[in-house]
């Protein structure tokens, strides 16, 4: 009987049995002594292999030693160059298993890459290293105090506000760098953050901007960044009508006299609003005088600490008559 493709492929692993007996015209171990074949035959293969020449391209990273405290670099050199090696397989799996750091020494001028990556990296050819020469420009470290400015974005849940400014603890950052960079530094921004549908207050942690990594040092990674949010509600408040800036013996009355005025403001302050003195609805007398027919539209003037938004007027147009005391 023909055995299929599976059946013949299985007895290369494991001995053929007859009945209960094994069947004595095959090896029992042959499936073992195949893979021990192609286990032998793969190493020599392996073996042969790494000792022919190959040419491979190798990015290589790059570091600065011992540059002095009070100097600094005010040109990044390239943190990694891109090589072309030659040699024995074996050299070039060396390298690619474990790449060697090549140090670029701090000395003022162009620095020859191919010579700086030939002292540390050894056994193998050279052909190509790009960038082949790096620029180094020192200058003298300065210290500079300079404001941080927020980059945060603050999404507010429907009906809630955010109070003021938001805060940033602490407010300013102390940098160090080339004097050619620091003097041209006027401000220091956060890590952009997207914050969003808040109904709370804001209270987070947010590191600061890192753009010229390498260039400048700082002393302050993270920043807290608070807002105060609160809710906002509508409110309604009738007012009356003031004329400022009188001329002497004159006298402005206004129809109607009172207006009514509505506003959106936090709750904790809704109270405060509609008993304040010093929210009220003014117009200038400069105003009458100018005008030409007979309608004047007052203006609003809100109290301090009252954050008092959206302000509507009702009616937007007042007439007035304008009475001289002679």
């Amino acid at each position: 009987m023909r055995r299929s493709i599976t059946q013949k492929f299985r007895a290369l692993f494991s001995p053929i049995r007859s009945g209960a007996r094994f069947d004595s015209r095959e090896p029992e171990n042959k499936g073992f002594v195949i893979s021990m074949c192609i286990l032998a035959a793969s190493i020599l293969w392996f073996a042969f292999s790494l000792q022919e020449t190959y040419t491979q391209v190798i990015d290589f990273p790059t570091e600065i030693l011992n540059l002095a405290p009070d100097k600094a670099l005010s040109v990044l050199p390239p943190t990694s160059i891109r090589i072309q090696v030659e040699g024995e397989g074996v050299q070039v799996l060396r390298l690619l298993y474990k790449l060697p750091t090549i140090p670029i020494v701090p000395i003022e001028g162009e620095v020859d890459m191919l010579v700086v990556a030939a002292e540390v990296i050894k056994n193998v050819s050279l052909q190509t290293v790009t960038p082949r020469t790096a620029q180094i420009s020192i200058e003298d470290r300065v210290y500079r105090k300079i404001p941080i400015e927020s980059a945060v974005s603050v999404g507010l849940s429907p009906g809630f506000g955010l109070i003021g400014n938001v805060s940033i603890v602490p407010d300013s950052i102390t940098v160090s760098g080339a004097a050619s960079i620091v003097f041209g530094i006027t401000k220091w921004k956060t890590q952009k953050r997207r914050l969003g549908e808040l109904s709370d207050s804001l209270e987070a942690m947010i590191a600061v901007s890192d753009s010229l990594a390498g260039l400048i040092n700082f002393d302050v990674t993270k920043v807290l960044v608070r807002g105060d949010i609160q809710q906002f509600t509508e409110a309604t408040r009738t007012v009356e009508v003031r004329a400022i800036g009188l001329a002497e013996g004159a006298n402005v009355s206004f129809v109607p006299s009172k207006v009514e005025l509505t506003y959106q403001i936090p709750l904790s302050q809704y109270d405060a609003s509609l008993s304040d003195e010093d929210f009220y609805v003014f117009v200038p007398y400069s105003d009458t005088s100018r005008d030409e027919k007979g309608l004047v539209y007052p203006m609003v003037h809100t109290p301090n600490g009252l954050e008092i938004r959206e302000i509507k007027i009702n009616p937007i147009g007042l007439r007035y008559y304008d009475i001289r005391n002679d």
